[in-house]
């Protein structure tokens, strides 16, 4: 009915966007005078009326008692008011509302009143949006308990439930039903409850708005909705009132209310409201025709709004928007009728803005969907297409056709479990649609497999000499290394094939263990493969990902396997000592399977879930140290350790491989430039002293660089030479652009290429000193010398010892000098005799040295005492051991004859012998036990020319294994014990 009354309606245009222009507009030009605006809205209120007039024969005898009582409200029921406070959004007149109270106090309190002769409360809205209380916060409970809850309540309540409780609810609701067809009802529905809001969080008068509505509560009725007791209050809102004062009364909150005064002009006298009232009518009318749900809701819910009435339109836009609180609140309290008009009208244009936003976002997204299932279509039909003209078959049968070629290609290379895993999955590839993420997944998967070089080995070399060969060509020196290759090279060959072999080579940064792998490759003809397992924290990456991980890959020596195309590779793993481990695993742990040549036969990868056979790899694996390595794992090693290169090998090194290596790179010529011999072996000597040759290199390629500017620059300046240009334009090819010479790189101009020595000559005593003793030390990065020095302490008596001269007169004094200097030595000595002596250790060493400095000192005490009885210095004095060179961590038993040696200087007040070094550890009976690293300790002596050196008798047979000019030009000493050590120290 409403509806056809506005489509009656729809062409009566008295109004654009902008109300106020438009009434100007209709008054400043007078286009239509007021005698016809009233014609009009005669015309449009006879409709109206009439449509009422069929409503109200519809009113029963209970509507007419209700609006009668309303006239006797604002006087009758203004004390002690029962105010029941709005959180979401105030409520206006002629609306239906549903309140849930779960309240246990309040709950009771409107049931009891639901059954008075005065049902009436007042409804205002809080200021605030929440009203909290922290005692009421509960936890909520969980799905299980609510559902415990719920049954255990429906039960009780089954028990509680009589008859006549039923038929007094039946005939509430048939009374709530009569009531809804003839008053406006709003779509919210309203809960208080203990936890969150509620009349429990207002208690005052300036927590309300003042402006609110009186509701009739209709009916009241205890239900049980989720196991929890719910009264459901359905108010009738009546009429707008005005909040005077608030009181609690036990639980609830009263108030004295009065009546909301408001001026409501002549409808048919002011131009202006009805303008406004017919824009709005028709923005309602534009909302139904673009959201036909507001259309539904007139007609069920609005049909007894009075459209002459100003304030009822305004009322029924208020429920119909969803607009914020404070601005319904004002549309609410306004008293003046033509604002409240514009207030309204702002909000249905809001509310139209919004709908038509909504109506292009819908639009947008429908284009999308059409546009996807037009192409999936359009797909679908050429797919069909050419199937019918014999152009393509199915994707998915092509797909399954192409592997089961290559399965029937491969098939005697395939081992029998991954046919099998290939069938299995083949068989689910079926059953699934070509577009699915999992068919993608199994053709991946089925890729990988198939991709792999199962039982196919490349052909290798078995020639020794051939590989020996190839070996001195990519490397000078490192005898052993290539030895060992060699050793598994022959085995190889008397057995006509090779077994895998795990190979660990140990060394200092720089020596080429890298570089070593590859030249086994080469030699072993094989397919070389590197990967650096530094910093590697994730198993994942050696095991592979499960193929549920979105991206899963293999691990990386199926990578390998799949890259290289062959069974048997070289893979080079490097910095094996410095993996780590986190909460993705041990990577150390992971390897034991991969290396183990027990296990390695059938490696199980978490990507592929097939055994695959690692036994023919060569695995070769690089460190700086062992001591990182976990035990298990390094068991499973064949440690190869390389010592380093001495002079001669760098400078061999030097002008076979790296020289012309870098004039190859920086496009320099040999008769360009040249660097000589003694200019190598400075830069050996001053620059890199390092065992290995990185460093070397890289000094080597700064050198050639700066000649390559020089060669470069000059070649620029004799371009702009008048006479060469004069030349080249008569046609003189022959014209020389200049006589550049040569350059030449010499010790004497070797600080312009490369600056000043970074080293100096290690021995910084280069006079024997008492208390003073050279050491060889060993460290991760080659061998060095080691200087320990011993001084008596300062403080090596108390004061009193000398206070206890007497003293004397000053003429005296000056008379006996002499005298009081010879008995004061004699005191400090009498003394002394009866104080023991006490050393410290100095120069930041670890425990194994420290503990070692105390058994020297407690061994050099015995020997002293043994060796000259009246000796007692180091029985009383108070020594000080310092080793230089204190930022740098120094540990090991290597240096106890040295400091053995250092206290023996310091006692018998005598200098060791010249150019003499020594390394051992020792023993409190004074044995000399055999030490390592006895390369690398002779190199660092030969670096600071040190010709005479001292060593345990064990280690003479690493003396043999020696080259002979590593050893040439050196006299060493083999001592068993102390006492041989002493006699060629102090040479008696």
């Amino acid at each position: 009915m409403f509806l056809s009354f506005l489509n009656q309606t729809s062409n009566l245009k008295f109004s654009s966007n902008n109300i106020k222009s438009s009434i100007s507009f209709l008054f400043t030009k007078n286009i239509i005078n007021t005698q016809q605006i009233e014609r009009n809205f005669t015309k449009y209120n006879f409709q109206s009326s009439k449509i009422q007039r069929n409503f109200s024969k519809k009113e029963n005898s209970y509507q007419e008692a209700t609006k009668n009582s309303e006239k006797l409200i604002a006087s009758e029921f203004t004390d002690h008011l029962p105010i029941l406070p709005l959180i979401k959004k105030p409520i206006f007149p002629n609306t239906v509302i549903k309140i849930s109270i779960t309240h246990k106090n309040l709950s009771r309190y409107f049931d009891n009143l639901s059954r008075q002769h005065t049902k009436y409360v007042g409804l205002f809205l809080t200021k605030e949006p929440y009203v909290a209380q922290s005692n009421d916060m509960q936890t909520p409970k969980s799905q299980i308990e609510i559902f415990l809850d719920s049954l255990i309540s429906q039960k009780n309540q089954e028990k509680e439930k009589t008859k006549e409780e039923k038929e007094n609810k039946e005939k509430e609701k048939e009374k709530v039903k009569e009531e809804k067809n003839n008053v406006k009802q709003s779509s919210e529905e309203f809960v208080i409850n203990p936890n969150n809001r509620g009349m429990d969080g207002i208690k005052s008068y300036e927590q309300l708005h003042h402006v609110g509505v009186l509701g009739r509560i209709l009916s009241s009725n205890l239900t049980t909705e989720r196991g929890v007791k719910t009264n459901l209050v359905i108010i009738s809102a009546l009429e707008r009132i005005r909040l005077q004062s608030t009181q609690m009364v036990n639980t609830h909150l009263e108030g004295v209310v009065g009546n909301h005064p408001f001026r409501e002009n002549n409808y048919y006298a002011d131009v202006a409201i009805r303008a406004y009232t017919l824009n709005i009518i028709e923005t309602i009318h534009q909302l139904i025709a673009r959201k036909p749900a507001y259309g539904r809701d007139l007609n069920v819910q609005f049909l007894d709004t009075n459209i002459n009435s100003p304030n009822e339109l305004c009322n029924l836009v208020g429920v119909l928007t969803s607009t914020r609180r404070d601005i319904l609140q004002q549309v609410l309290e306004e008293t003046d009728e033509l604002k409240r008009l514009e207030r309204t009208l702002t909000l249905l244009k809001g509310e139209l803005e919004i709908n038509d936003i909504q109506q292009d976002i819908d639009t947008q997204i429908q284009l999308q969907l059409e546009n996807q299932q037009r192409r999936i279509i359009l797909e679908d039909q050429l797919q069909f297409i050419k199937r019918e003209l014999g152009m393509k078959t199915d994707d998915k049968k092509v797909v399954i056709g192409k592997i089961l070629e290559i399965v029937k290609k491969k098939s005697k290379y395939l081992p029998d479990h991954a046919i099998k895993a290939i069938k299995e999955q083949l068989t689910r590839l079926e059953t699934l649609h070509i577009s699915s993420s999992e068919f993608n997944n199994i053709r991946n998967y089925l890729d990988w497999i198939l991709n792999l070089p199962w039982n196919k080995f490349q052909k290798e070399n078995l020639d020794l000499s051939l590989a020996e060969q190839i070996l001195e060509e990519d490397h000078f020196g490192l005898k052993d290394i290539k030895k060992n290759i060699l050793e598994f090279i022959a085995v190889g060959n008397l057995k006509k094939k090779f077994s895998g072999k795990i190979l660990c080579l140990v060394g200092a940064p720089g020596v080429g263990k890298t570089s070593i792998g590859k030249s086994i490759a080469r030699a072993l003809n094989r397919e070389f493969f590197r990967f650096s397992l530094g910093g590697l924290t994730d198993v994942m990456e050696l095991k592979g990902f499960k193929r549920t991980y979105v991206g899963a890959l293999p691990g990386i020596f199926i990578q390998a396997l799949k890259k290289l195309k062959t069974s048997n590779p070289v893979i080079v793993l490097d910095e094996i000592d410095k993996m780590g481990m986190s909460y993705k695993g041990d990577p150390a742990s992971a390897l034991l399977e991969a290396l183990d040549p027990e296990q390695n036969s059938e490696f199980m990868d978490h990507f592929l879930d097939i055994p695959v056979d690692l036994s023919k790899v060569l695995f070769v694996m690089t460190a700086n140290v062992i001591d990182t390595i976990p035990r298990p794992l390094l068991d499973r090693m064949e440690i190869l350790r390389i010592s380093g290169y001495v002079e001669e090998e760098k400078m061999k090194i030097a002008k076979h491989y790296l020289v012309p290596r870098a004039m190859e790179e920086t496009g320099i010529k040999d008769d360009q430039a040249e660097i000589t011999e003694s200019a190598l072996r400075i830069l050996i000597k001053d620059y890199c002293r390092e065992e290995g040759v990185r460093n070397l290199q890289k000094q080597i390629e700064k050198i050639f660089r700066k000649v390559a500017y020089k060669i470069a620059k000059g070649r620029y300046q004799n371009e702009d030479d008048k006479n060469l240009k004069e030349a080249e334009k008569e046609g003189n090819k022959n014209a020389k652009k200049s006589n550049f010479e040569k350059i030449y790189i010499k010790d004497d101009n070797l600080t312009d290429f490369v600056g000043q020595p970074l080293f100096a000559k290690e021995r910084i005593f280069k006079i024997p000193t008492v208390g003073v003793s050279i050491g060889l030390a060993w460290s991760h990065y080659g061998g060095s010398l080691l200087f320990i020095e011993s001084v008596i302490s300062e403080n090596n008596y108390p004061n009193d010892t000398i206070n206890e001269i007497p003293s004397k007169s000053k003429e005296e004094n000056d008379n006996s000098d002499q005298d009081n200097e010879e008995k004061k030595k004699k005191l400090i000595i009498k003394n002394a005799s009866n104080m023991y002596g006490s050393l410290k250790i100095t120069g930041q060493l670890g425990n194994v040295m420290q503990e070692s400095s105390q058994i020297a000192y407690s061994f050099a005490k015995t020997f002293l005492r043994k060796s000259e009885p009246s000796n007692d210095f180091l029985k009383v004095q108070h020594i000080h051991t310092h080793c230089p060179e204190g930022a740098i961590k120094k540990d090991g038993p290597s240096a106890g004859v040295t400091i053995v040696t250092s206290l023996m200087s310091l006692a018998l007040d005598k200098p060791i012998k010249a150019d003499l070094a020594m390394t051992g550890e020792i023993t409190l009976t004074g044995k000399i036990l055999p030490v390592g690293g006895i390369k690398e300790k002779i190199l660092a002596a030969r670096r600071s020319d040190i010709k005479h050196l001292i060593f345990p008798f064990e280690n003479q047979r690493d003396w043999n294994e020696l080259e002979n000019y590593i050893k040439e030009g050196l006299n060493v000493h083999f001592v068993k014990n102390y006492q041989e050590l002493f006699k060629i120290a102090f040479e008696i």
